[in-house]
């Protein structure tokens, strides 16, 4: 029996991105610090009751104290999800007006009169870019995955991407043998495959890359690293934070993650 989580307040903690997983088969959260302008964030849970992917409306309730509404995107929250088979975005916006058409007040939308027609699985990630100066935590709710497995497909190019378990994870957990068969490595991030981590306090990217050499430093062959001498911090993909992979080769490629925690 799917147990829902009601003590958010009680749990809601400082910091960019905390989570909890309460008990077996559960509906759970995560509690966020939206910062002003962009942070990526992702989806890390089902939809509840096992719907397909959860709603904008679900992931990022317009009702969330603080939000900012307008009846245009320039004076709104935006949310921006990316497409990496065309490498574009859509843009969506917090919709509020006082006057004409209301009805998606407090909703996101393409458009005053087109609601985001857009559902987020786990493993999704996107933009959400904030007006307010103060900091906003936010609660986001869902239903924890259970599969045994899920299969992330990456695309030659940029892929806006979080972890696919209500989790952090760690590429570098699927082996070297899986890098050296699927990704590119090169002695400098140049070369290689990259991860992207965004960092919204300020606003720069730390970029992690796939490290291969044949001759020097070869320790970290087929690991993903900061440089040749530095590795990559353990579960360095966090729970509710999204990140470009940015894949050099053409062809998709199949991610297999497990689940890494029992129910």
């Amino acid at each position: 029996m799917k147990k829902l989580v009601t003590a958010f307040a009680a749990c809601a903690l400082a910091g960019l991105v905390n989570a909890q997983v309460e008990s077996v088969n559960i509906v759970g959260y995560q509690t966020v610090t939206l910062k002003q302008g962009f942070n990526m964030l992702a989806c890390n849970f089902d939809g509840v009751g096992g719907a397909d992917g959860m709603t904008l409306d679900e992931l990022v309730p317009g009702t969330t104290p603080g939000l900012t509404g307008a009846s245009l995107a320039g004076g709104a929250d935006n949310i921006l999800v990316f497409d990496a088979a065309t490498q574009n975005y859509t843009i969506y916006y917090l919709y509020y007006a006082t006057k004409g058409t209301t009805t998606y007040n407090n909703k996101w939308v393409l458009n005053s009169v087109t609601p985001a027609g857009v559902t987020l699985k786990s493993g999704d990630a996107f933009w959400i870019n904030v007006k307010n100066t103060t900091d906003l935590p936010a609660t986001f709710v869902g239903q924890v995955p259970a599969e045994a497995s899920k299969t992330l497909t990456l695309k030659q190019g940029f892929n806006m991407i979080g972890g696919q378990f209500s989790a952090d994870w760690d590429p570098n957990s699927l082996g070297t043998d899986f890098w050296a068969a699927n990704g590119t490595g090169a002695p400098l991030a140049g070369g290689a495959d990259n991860i992207l981590v965004y960092d919204a306090a300020t606003q720069n990217y730390t970029i992690y890359y796939l490290y291969y050499a044949t001759k020097g430093t070869t320790t970290y062959n087929n690991q993903w690293v900061l440089n040749s001498v530095t590795p990559a911090p353990a579960n360095f993909v966090k729970m509710g934070v999204g990140v470009w992979y940015s894949k050099k080769a053409a062809g998709d490629i199949e991610v297999p993650i497990t689940r890494p925690y029992s129910l």
